[in-house]
């Protein structure tokens, strides 16, 4: 075969997808939380972007067409796409596979209880009793139902299928009021300091008592100290003492009150309640889950008369405009020209 070069003419068909459309195939397919920060993000990496004002919006929804100017039509797409060459290779674009963001489990304020729990010495019974409470214990760390209710869902499913979780010769009694009441006390021991508390009063209790259990044990060089002694130290707490006796009065700021009933000045009770001030209402949101994902529609049905419309939900995208700035520059052609035409 005879090789060489030759010149002819040929007729070929292409289609061609310009950077514009690619761009434009990459916007339609984002969520909407996806283009608002893609748009952002353009906002801070291209010179030729400002954020539209509200103002700014409305003026150019409201105001009438203008008349075409004679002065020479700027092809603001060859500007754009073909009068900014920076050298090198172009950007190639594809299309890039969106995946829905996944939920993933997280550990939450009963699985930090529960944990707790089973490093406990307990029989089957008194677990499953540990179980139950802590099921019944919200995310801000409160017992959410009287003890009566935790006992009564016990026995009920104690008749129900005992048999299948006792301990082999375990005699299947049905739990008592006080049984349900000690098991909330050891789990009010937990970390964090506060949980189990059946009001407000209770968990404030329960912290100040374990701020001088944390006080006798460090004094005390890591040995924890007996009840007893925790106690004592409580009965002289005046903080302590507000709280449990005159809690109405407290939460209502009437220390003048307070002040007359101990024989102090209200300057004291002030300085117990900043005290009572500084512990967590809500101990069991630390270990509560933040996983708050709320969906933004992208489209939104209205019932408008007797039909239904759809329409795009684009309250929230930033409105962009082309820089004043640049476009002046661009209409003044000895501006650009040179290094501004090539930046």
């Amino acid at each position: 075969m005879k090789t060489g070069l030759y010149q002819g003419t040929a007729l070929k068909q292409e289609m061609k997808i310009n950077p514009r459309l690619y761009q434009a195939m990459d916007l339609l397919y984002m969520p909407l939380l996806d283009l608002q920060a893609h748009l952002k993000q353009e906002l801070l990496n291209n010179p030729f972007l400002e954020m539209a004002e509200e103002a700014e919006v409305e003026e150019t929804q409201e105001a009438p067409e203008e008349k075409k100017e004679n002065d020479e039509e700027i092809d603001w797409e060859e500007i754009l796409l073909n009068g900014f060459e920076a050298g090198g290779r172009r950007e190639e674009y594809e299309q890039r596979e969106y995946y829905e963001p996944v939920s993933v489990a997280t550990r939450d304020l009963s699985d930090h209880l529960h944990d707790q729990l089973t490093l406990l010495r307990l029989s089957t019974r008194e677990l499953l009793l540990g179980e139950e409470i802590i099921g019944n214990i919200s995310d801000e760390g409160y017992l959410a139902c009287p003890l009566d209710t935790v006992l009564g869902s016990l026995n009920e499913f104690l008749d129900e299928a005992g048999d299948d979780w006792s301990d082999e010769g375990e005699e299947l009694t049905p739990y008592s009021l006080e049984e349900v009441a000690g098991m909330l006390k050891v789990i009010q021991g937990f970390d964090p300091a506060g949980v189990g508390a059946r009001d407000l009063r209770e968990c404030i209790l329960l912290q100040l008592r374990d701020c001088v259990f944390q006080a006798l044990t460090i004094s005390a060089g890591g040995q924890e100290p007996l009840a007893e002694e925790v106690d004592e130290v409580l009965e002289h707490s005046l903080a302590h003492r507000i709280a449990r006796d005159y809690f109405d009065q407290l939460i209502n700021h009437r220390w003048s009150e307070i002040s007359k009933e101990l024989s102090i000045t209200p300057r004291d009770v002030q300085d117990a309640a900043d005290e009572i001030s500084k512990l967590d209402p809500k101990p069991g949101l630390k270990y509560g889950s933040h996983d708050d994902n709320y969906i933004t529609p992208d489209l939104v049905v209205e019932k408008v008369v007797d039909e239904y419309l759809v329409f795009l939900n684009d309250t929230n995208l930033p409105r962009l405009k082309l820089s004043k700035t640049y476009r002046e520059i661009v209409k003044d052609k000895k501006k650009f020209a040179g290094e501004n035409k090539e930046f």
